[in-house]
């Protein structure tokens, strides 16, 4: 079982690492170093700088999740919107060492007017751009064809529901016209321009009130034109999941938790996730700027408040990497030590999110 697992990812790293467009010396040496202080020395002070960046747009969005903390318009993490200058600035640091950027977190990335520029940026520098949208905002035939020609990779479209009253009752405000619209016309350009990209990857995360749609995916997925079908389980609250145990999560999500146990992440009697992780990479390989511009550890942080710094306002990312705080937070993940004034230990307590 583990093997497989392992050559899985072997596999998946050839692909990502070696055999992609994205691919240049400088980059994967660095892609090297960073996994081999993560695997073999878990050191506090990290040579390299991160292979991959997510970069929010923006944390604002229309919808009313209720287990999403922008959704909740919890006020721990402000309002921003990115603006192009800044992330401009910050493609331009990182580039030689980035494979990738997935632009997006909090918030609906649609939702910043540039998100087609940054697209463009970074497609320009070299460097591979996923998005993950709910895809609420109603798109233009100019604003597809500029998707496609800025050099987007992957669109990852979350839609949880084929039919209205099913979709609406976790995307709150949220109308599937607009999202099966929005996709139709993709598809249709795509066909049009002979583009493959972006990838367009549909997530559907199965809840109790939605498990009974899933015979009818496949049918849905070539209507809308996605490439890929992800069937995801639901997972805690996102913006309390690093603070609460297991058992914690289980007894939050007893409204959305499928009646089928092997659609879930979890063993109901048992209240305990079926695989934990044992590790964090995130603090060795990736860092996450919101769109204010403050650093955080991962992408599984909302209080601005736990966060390592600010890369727009203490020049750059290169600045913030190691840090005081960034490299007691590695310590903390590589010694399973504790310090109450660092989110990461809440990590130790109740174990890495998956």
């Amino acid at each position: 079982m583990y093997w497989s697992y392992y050559w899985y990812q072997f596999k998946r790293s050839i692909g990502r690492f070696i055999l992609t467009p994205y691919f240049t010396p400088k980059k994967f040496l660095n892609a090297c170093l960073l996994f081999g202080q993560f695997l073999f020395f878990k050191n506090k002070k990290v040579k390299g700088y991160p292979l991959k960046l997510s970069m929010d747009p923006t944390n604002l969005c229309m919808l009313r999740c209720p287990l999403c903390p922008t959704g909740r318009r919890d006020p721990s993490r402000p309002g921003a919107i990115m603006p192009l200058e800044h992330f401009k600035h910050t493609v331009d640091e990182m580039a030689p060492y980035l494979y990738e950027i997935d632009l997006n977190n909090w918030g609906e990335p649609f939702s910043n007017k540039y998100i087609y520029d940054m697209i463009k940026y970074a497609h320009e520098k070299n460097i591979r751009t996923s998005v993950n949208s709910n895809l609420n905002v109603p798109w233009t035939k100019e604003q597809v064809r500029l998707l496609i020609s800025n050099g987007l990779d992957i669109l990852r479209a979350s839609v949880d529901g084929i039919r209205q009253e099913t979709y609406e009752k976790y995307r709150a405000a949220g109308k599937l016209e607009t999202v099966v619209t929005n996709l139709k016309l993709l598809k249709k350009i795509k066909k049009e321009m002979g583009a493959k990209n972006p990838r367009v990857d549909w997530q559907f995360l199965v809840f109790k009130h939605n498990e009974h749609e899933l015979p009818e995916l496949s049918k849905f997925k070539e209507e809308i034109g996605a490439d890929n079908l992800i069937i995801a389980p639901v997972r805690a609250d996102l913006g309390k999941e690093i603070f609460l145990t297991d058992e914690q999560k289980v007894d939050s999500l007893k409204d959305y938790l499928p009646t089928d146990e092997k659609l879930s992440r979890y063993q109901y009697e048992e209240k305990k996730r079926k695989l934990r992780k044992k590790y964090c990479h995130f603090l060795w390989t990736v860092s996450v700027i919101n769109a204010s511009g403050s650093v955080s550890p991962c992408c599984g942080i909302y209080p601005e408040q736990a966060d390592v710094g600010n890369a727009f306002k203490e020049g750059g990312i290169k600045k913030i990497w190691n840090n005081e705080k960034y490299q007691k937070s590695r310590d903390i993940v590589a010694r399973r030590a504790v310090d109450n004034k660092l989110v990461c230990q809440n990590c130790i307590y109740t174990g890495f999110i998956d």
